[in-house]
């Protein structure tokens, strides 16, 4: 007789489709659905693993749809709702703020202080309006509130952004970039390093990944290995000179370093390229 491996929460996108994240699933032999008490086999209609997005079909589940709303215009400070199912305690309500908006490639994650525990993956996360906004990740237990969802816009790319076969990663982007943040923020240079570096192997196409990388290097005192990463960030611009959040990060390693006349011509370019990704980058650098 099989024996339940793990429990995560999801959001029904239409009567039978439900989102979650794809972790919740990973390595399942076999996916079900709880709704009203009714269990209801399920099976993955689109993933992207790297995003750590999924959505699965429930047929007959018949559940009542969310009303979605936007992430783009989302501000620090405003309030949100996660509903999910912590340790496995259905429909279970907590509340808080958006902590911080963090840019990454392709959009941004959510920052919360809305409490997050095991079983609450995959939930939604809800504006004040009880618009669907996006689904908690991940969190970290250190008593620091470093909560992180995905943006609901990442669910609307899932078809374009799908593939028949993949292997799931063993660490995840979000994973790797929670951990990060969590280390600068407590100034970890030599623990940010060792993570970095574990990164930018497992993930070389990452811009976070070497933008922290340098980041360690840099408050290390460790200069010459800095330039070497940001020299990377600079070849990864080479490949694709239309990749607006790897300028944003080069932007944010030469304005760190004092390159202010560099920092107003990444402004200038991504005011071209991208400028809702430009007005981010002026929120973060002091221009000259």
């Amino acid at each position: 007789m099989g024996k339940d491996r793990g429990f995560g929460s999801g959001v029904a996108l239409a009567s039978d489709v439900i989102a979650t994240n794809c972790h919740v699933i990973k390595d399942a032999a076999k996916i079900q659905v709880v709704h009203r008490g009714k269990e209801y086999l399920a099976a993955i209609r689109h993933s992207d693993w790297d995003r750590d997005v999924c959505t699965l079909v429930a047929s007959g589940i018949n559940a009542p749809a969310v009303v979605t709303g936007t992430t783009n215009r989302l501000k620090v400070g405003a309030r949100v709702y996660a509903i999910g199912a912590p340790k496995g305690l259905e429909l279970t309500l907590s509340e808080g703020i958006i902590s911080s908006l963090r840019p990454v490639d392709g959009g941004q994650y959510l920052q919360i202080t809305a409490p997050i525990s095991p079983g609450s993956s995959g939930g939604g996360l809800f504006d004040e309006e009880g618009r669907f906004i996006g689904l908690p990740a991940f969190y970290l237990a250190e008593g620091q509130q470093l909560n992180f969802a995905v943006p609901l816009e990442w669910i609307s790319e899932l078809p374009k952004c799908h593939k028949e076969t993949v292997k799931a990663a063993e660490t995840t982007a979000i994973e790797w970039y929670i951990i990060a943040v969590a280390l600068a923020d407590k100034k970890s240079w030599a623990g940010l390093l060792t993570h970095s570096l574990g990164w930018t192997e497992a993930q070389p196409k990452d811009a976070n990944a070497w933008y922290y990388l340098g980041l360690a290097y840099w408050e290390s005192g460790q200069t010459s290995e800095a330039i070497k990463a940001i020299d990377t960030l600079q070849e990864l611009l080479r490949i694709n000179p239309e990749h607006a959040y790897a300028w944003f990060r080069l932007g944010l390693a030469y304005s760190q370093s004092g390159q202010k006349t560099k920092v107003m011509e990444i402004y200038k370019r991504l005011k071209t390229l991208d400028p809702a990704t430009a007005d981010k980058f002026f929120n973060k650098v002091v221009l000259p």
